[in-house]
């Protein structure tokens, strides 16, 4: 017991010379790749229609500024709109073992707070580390939660907000443990959208950056929660898990920090199909097959993720396509890619991808189902008219921590997508601020050059 009590103490005396230099060399990737996810997906229908509503709004408070647009308002709902992009495109930073997307909530939320604070660079650092620790820390203690049909990176994400939001105000251990306690009450996200899509989907990440900033500003007004809110008999994990595990909340608190577990996203779907993406872009590099004379594609995983993208034959919407294995691997055997550009409506109707998805087969691996948490292998089986049958194995994806993108890979990301919308020296201008982003005295300085328009 007492879990809740430790990680709010940890939280709220960690320092920046508590991280060592991978810890904070792997915060800024993670915090370039948000940024440039932020900026690219603004512009996609659904997320012009959470910034509409928050403009529509009106607030008279100027605390936070939202990507791209340049809005300023409060930081509760800076957080949401900017979490909102982020979380757009499928393409934000995952981590395996929660199957979570962290960065989005806990970047977003530490930006807003921390702009409306004017904190520095180290600062900002700091609380980004101790957001992906708690939310990583409850995600895995609770990782049973998505079997009981939970979105967990919903679920999770208001504790990294809420300890992101209150480490950049100062909370002490007591007011931390309101702050998490008051956020568990906010968790929440169902996962219907892998079987019948629908855009909120796209919301998760924004309602848990947002109720995680929302419960630190109520904590620090004096706002209180149980002292066991993550461990208690009712609490988080009873709550969302059939099945936990409380020690994982301060397993190796401090010596072992758990954004280290994040890996970064080079395909625009879920992380469920990555593996399979790669075994299938092997075969295709290494045999030289041609999409017509495919007969079949045999798919073997293990059940988490035959149950996460293996069931969408023919998706209806563009997060239907993004969560259906099927599609992704027509994708990248009609089409060669999975990129941004690749999951677009006129794909999404396109009669070779969709009879090409009809002969792809997802099977359950029992073997690989017994696979150590976090890993996600993949078995891809192609069969020839011919007669002709090649095969390959993954056992991690790129972009995982066992098979990570290289720094110029993930730079190259940054800038293909925050090109989209901002001119190449201010995108360069970022990316130089975002490595020497422990030399910064105002993280202010960043929201300026991530808006349209001229840099002040």
């Amino acid at each position: 017991m007492n879990e809740t009590k430790i990680l709010a103490q940890f939280i709220s005396e960690l320092k920046y010379s508590d991280l060592s230099d991978e810890v904070i060399v792997k915060a800024k990737s993670l915090i370039l790749d948000q940024l440039g996810c932020q900026l690219a997906f603004s512009q996609l229908p659904w997320s012009k229609a959470v910034y509409k509503y928050v403009k529509d709004k009106k607030c008279g408070r100027k605390e936070s500024t939202i990507a791209y647009y340049g809005l300023r308002t409060t930081n509760e709902d800076a957080a949401f709109v900017n979490a909102a992009f982020g979380h757009g495109f499928e393409m934000d930073d995952d981590e395996p073992h929660t199957l979570t997307h962290p960065g989005v909530i806990v970047i977003s939320s530490a930006l807003a707070t921390g702009e409306a604070k004017g904190i520095s660079g180290k600062d900002f650092i700091t609380a980004v580390v101790a957001g992906y620790d708690a939310m990583l820390r409850s995600g895995y203690a609770a990782r049973s939660m998505i079997f009981h049909n939970f979105h967990a990176t919903g679920v999770s994400g208001t504790l990294g907000a809420a300890a992101a939001s209150g480490k950049i105000m100062g909370f002490k251990k007591d007011k931390m443990i309101h702050a998490l306690s008051i956020a568990a009450s906010e968790s929440s996200g169902i996962a219907e959208y892998m079987v019948s899509g629908g855009s909120v989907k796209r919301l998760h990440a924004a309602f848990a950056s947002q109720s995680g900033v929302k419960a630190a500003l109520l904590a620090k007004n004096g706002l209180t929660g149980p002292s066991t809110a993550l461990e208690g008999k009712h609490g988080f994990c009873q709550a969302f898990a059939g099945e936990c595990f409380p020690e994982e909340f301060i397993n190796n608190l401090g010596k072992e920090f758990r954004i280290l577990w994040t890996g970064i996203k080079p395909y625009c779907c879920c992380q469920a199909q990555h593996s399979t993406i790669d075994a299938m872009k092997l075969i295709i590099d290494e045999c030289s097959i041609k999409p017509q004379d495919v007969e079949e594609v045999l798919v073997e995983q293990m059940y988490r993720d035959v149950r996460a993208v293996g069931n969408i034959i023919e998706p209806q919407d563009m997060i239907s396509a993004q969560f259906s294995g099927r599609f992704g691997l027509a994708l990248r055997l009609i089409k060669g890619s999975n990129d941004y550009a690749d999951y677009n409506e006129k794909n999404l109707k396109d009669p070779d991808l969709l009879a090409m998805a009809k002969r792809i087969k997802y099977v359950v691996n029992e073997e690989m189902s017994k696979a150590p948490v976090g890993s996600a292998p993949s078995s891809v089986t192609v069969k020839l008219k011919n007669g002709n049958i090649f095969a390959k194995r993954v056992d991690f994806a790129k972009g995982t921590i066992q098979n990570p993108m290289t720094k110029k890979e993930i730079e190259d990301k940054f800038r293909g997508l925050a090109s989209m919308v901002l001119p190449f020296s201010r995108v360069d201008k970022i990316k130089g601020m975002i490595d020497n982003l422990e030399e910064l005295g105002n993280i202010q300085t960043i929201m300026r050059l991530i808006v349209k328009g001229k840099s002040k």
